[in-house]
Order: C-alpha cells, then structure tokens, then sequence
C-alpha cells in the first residue's frame, strides 16, 4: 500500500476533488432515499460528540469530514494518508463518530453484518453515498456556521432533530445491503 504525508493543500483541497469524482447530493434530494437514512446516522452520532463537549464546533467537525473523505479516498485507491498532523481530539472524536456510522473497516458490526449477509459490494460503490452525505454535512456546517457562528450548525440540527438523538453510549450506523436499499442500525458503544 502506498502512503503519503497529507500536507495543508491536500487535506483543504479533499472535498473539491471528491466532489469531481463522486458528485454531490442534487439540491432537495437530502429527505429522500438513499440518503437521509446516512445522513440521520452521521448527524446524530456527531451530534452526540458535541454533547459531550461543546467545545468540539463546527470547524473540528469540518477537519473530521476531510479526514474521513481521505480515509476513504485512501480506502479506494490503495493510499494510506498520514493526517497526523492535523489530528487532534476533537476532530478525532467527530471522525470516529462519522467513520463507525457506515464504515465497515472501522465498525466491525457492519462489517459482521455484510458478511452475515454475503453482499461485500465494491469499495468504491459501497462509499459513494456517504462521500455525498458527508460532502452535504460539510456545506451544511459552513452554511450554518456562517450564520450562527461556531456552534451554528449544532445549533440547527439541535433544533430539527435533537429530539430524536439520545443521549446515551449507542451509535447509529447504516448498511447499503444491495445498490441503495439501506438499513440503518444502533449499537452501544462508547463515542
């Protein structure tokens, strides 16, 4: 496996390049299927992080996205990113919370359960929906943050959908079983 030391240009330029590659959600599409099934269980496990500590805002979570991103570029291309550099704990906090949403090589019950149900789809395939939801969280974040300061986008997915977030040690996470048909799941574990 081939690995590179992820320098500031690269770590800023992830999602753009991502963007090209994958796409984007198209603009009203986030409420409907495939999609909203991923984004509920990225949303609600990052929104458990920054429960926990406050101080973990908008922009840790932004670092998180593109860490994630390059992870999963890494995953798709046979690259190991070193992004040590940038790690810290509050963007390693948000990243393992994203990562164990949908990501069988870092939650090991999604990957039991997609063996349990013998679909292990292409990597490339399998990560296309969550790049897109997380490419959409991370302008949903600046969009908010923009507006509300640091805090602006737990702010509004406190107000839209913290009702239906528990404060306790499970995480969501959510399975593509066959092309876009999802299942999403809650597991305890500790964020």
């Amino acid at each position: 496996m081939e690995k590179k030391i992820v320098d500031t240009y690269k770590l800023n330029r992830i999602s753009s390049l991502i963007a090209k590659e994958f796409g984007t959600i198209p603009k009203g599409e986030e409420d409907e299927e495939p999609y909203w099934q991923i984004l509920f269980s990225i949303e609600s496990n990052i929104l458990r992080v920054h429960r926990k500590n406050n101080l973990f805002v908008g922009s840790r979570t932004i670092e998180a996205i593109k860490i994630s991103l390059l992870i999963l570029d890494g995953y798709i291309k046979g690259i190991e990113y070193d992004y040590s550099r940038f790690a810290n704990e509050a963007n390693q906090a948000f990243m393992q919370a994203i990562l164990m949403s949908f990501d069988p090589f870092t939650n090991p019950e999604i990957k039991r359960k997609l063996k349990k149900d013998r679909y292990m789809p292409n990597v490339k395939e399998y990560f296309t929906l969550p790049i897109k939801c997380l490419l959409r969280i991370e302008k949903s974040i600046k969009l908010w943050s923009e507006d509300f300061g640091g805090n602006g986008y737990f702010q509004i997915i406190e107000e839209t959908m913290g009702k239906g977030v528990k404060d306790n040690n499970k995480i969501n996470f959510s399975i593509e079983e066959k092309k876009n048909i999802i299942k999403s799941f809650q597991m305890k574990l500790k964020l």
